[in-house]
């Protein structure tokens, strides 16, 4: 590999880790009894986890398969991201999905996407996975990345329910209030991740840092 087993779980973290889906997650799941949301939980990290270890295991062939680049894959991801970003910024989240019924196909639907794909495993955690693909060639090497996917999923659910108890003291307008902010993070790196991928297709020059 050509970085070292801590960069990539830190790498692993930021693809995959609980930040960027706890509020989304708070906000759809307020109205939901304890049984369901815990569902949700468990679709998620499940459809996540199994989407990055197969990710991991097929993507350098995939990548060679459909012949994209990696700098195409940064560039899709952030659009895919970047409209993702949009609608939370421009307040369709809060109300949308807040304080009201839902059955439990709808519920599990949702906990497939966007909570799962692509906010769990988001854009920075499939590029990292498909590099990883082609980098990592010995046995030891990729048996700790899928075992980094799963600590890293065990994180995420032991977070998402945990967030339970905060919840019931967060008022709509503040989740809300957060998702927008969070929506706005998201979207510089979702721009960042389409400028990355242009100059990966040496379309522009990066300078600085």
């Amino acid at each position: 590999m050509s970085f070292s087993l801590a960069e990539a779980f830190i790498t692993i973290f930021i693809g995959m880790g609980p930040i960027k889906v706890l509020l989304v997650y708070i906000a759809m799941t307020r109205s939901m009894e304890t049984g369901m949301r815990r569902k949700v939980a468990n679709r998620v990290v499940i459809v996540a986890g199994a989407v990055a270890i197969g990710l991991f295991i097929v993507g350098a062939a995939i990548q060679s398969i459909l012949h994209f680049s990696i700098g195409a894959l940064n560039i899709i991801g952030g659009l895919i991201l970047l409209l993702l970003a949009l609608k939370m910024v421009m307040g369709s989240g809060g109300d949308d999905h807040a304080d009201r019924d839902i059955s439990e196909e709808s519920a599990l639907s949702i906990a497939t996407s966007p909570l799962a794909i692509p906010l769990t495993l988001n854009p920075v955690g499939i590029v990292s996975l498909v590099v990883a693909s082609s980098e990592v060639t010995d046995i030891p090497s990729s048996i700790a990345i899928v075992v980094m996917v799963i600590i890293v999923m065990v994180i995420n659910y032991v977070v998402l329910l945990g967030s339970d108890k905060v919840a019931p003291y967060m008022s709509t307008a503040v989740v809300q209030l957060l998702e927008i902010v969070l929506g706005i993070f998201l979207g510089a790196l979702a721009i960042q991740l389409a400028i990355n991928g242009l100059a990966e297709l040496g379309i522009i020059t990066l300078t600085g840092h």
